[in-house]
């Protein structure tokens, strides 16, 4: 997986995004500890020098969190009411990084920011406060999910029309078939 599979446009979303195509996920970053930082690193979460400790306890609530993310805002896509124990698990990660946080004034308001050093567990607070302010500030109604590969993304394009997970990585491969298929039939 490389930087350029970052298209989530949401912290949370890329996090979902974490392995390579739903349902069969065969290519998973949180299949261990060395792809959960690596994926961290690349996503901005944990700058390059940084180390995190962790061990498989910050795996496994590294990979429900995820589920629950995407499950949720997947639910929202489709129009129906998210799972409640999916947004307490976000909820539940969200609570504790901001007993975590401190604030830091930026701009006209504030963020929050997390000691430096951390553990493999604290890479799953950023995600949980993006996840939370996206289901608390929306815009819902822009979230979408790649049909060829069930990756979410947030559409940030100024009409609304985005359908792909990216055009380079789906968008194109479905415009090729379909190009393809249109022409043989005509045939």
């Amino acid at each position: 997986m490389s930087a350029t599979e970052l298209v989530g446009n949401c912290l949370c979303l890329d996090f979902a995004n974490t392995v390579a195509k739903r349902p069969e996920s065969h290519d998973d970053w949180l299949k261990t500890m060395e792809g959960l930082l690596a994926w961290a690193r690349m996503a901005g979460v944990l700058s390059p020098e940084a180390s995190a400790g962790g061990g498989g306890v910050a795996l496994s609530d590294a990979t429900e969190l995820r589920e629950s993310v995407y499950r949720t805002f997947s639910a929202i896509v489709a129009q129906r009411h998210p799972d409640p124990d999916d947004v307490s698990v976000i909820m539940d990660t969200y609570a504790v990084a901001l007993r975590m946080a401190s604030l830091h004034r930026e701009g006209d308001g504030h963020v929050l920011r997390w000691p430096r050093e951390r553990s493999a567990r604290a890479v799953l607070w950023p995600v949980a406060a993006s996840a939370a302010r996206l289901l608390l500030e929306g815009p819902l109604n822009r979230v979408g999910e790649c049909p060829s590969c069930g990756w979410l993304f947030l559409d940030t394009s100024r009409n609304g029309s985005r359908r792909w997970c990216s055009m380079a990585m789906c968008g194109s491969q479905v415009k090729s078939r379909r190009y393809y298929a249109t022409k043989n039939a005509h045939r």
